[in-house]
């Protein structure tokens, strides 16, 4: 990850801050993923496809399986994340609900 890596949030959990949907910096990320983590009793994530993929980007369908530790509740997700990628390393994540939004997010829409 480039050290001020933009990593857009997908999920809403009881540990993370309601107002912030975006982390900034390795520190913050590493925040993020840990209240993440936490949140599940069990958690899968499969990358289904990549949709594209070029230099400075990829485009990526992905399925979050899991249940939530304090909720039970059962997610079963698809997001699209465009994944911006600078001098070979991660500089911007966002996550999309459809292959339409993130490839027109990533500059490929028709």
């Amino acid at each position: 990850m480039q050290p001020d890596v933009e990593w857009h949030v997908s999920f809403r959990l009881p540990d993370l801050p309601v107002d912030k949907a975006v982390y900034h910096g390795h520190d913050e990320v590493r925040r993020l993923w840990a209240a993440f983590r936490s949140g599940w009793a069990k958690l899968t994530v499969t990358l289904e496809e990549v949709v594209d993929a070029r230099e400075d980007f990829v485009v990526v369908r992905t399925r979050f399986v899991g249940r939530g530790s304090a909720s039970g509740i059962e997610v079963d997700r698809t997001i699209f994340y465009v994944f911006e990628i600078a001098a070979g390393k991660l500089k911007r994540l966002r996550p999309f609900d459809t292959e339409a939004e993130a490839l027109e997010a990533a500059g490929l829409s028709e």
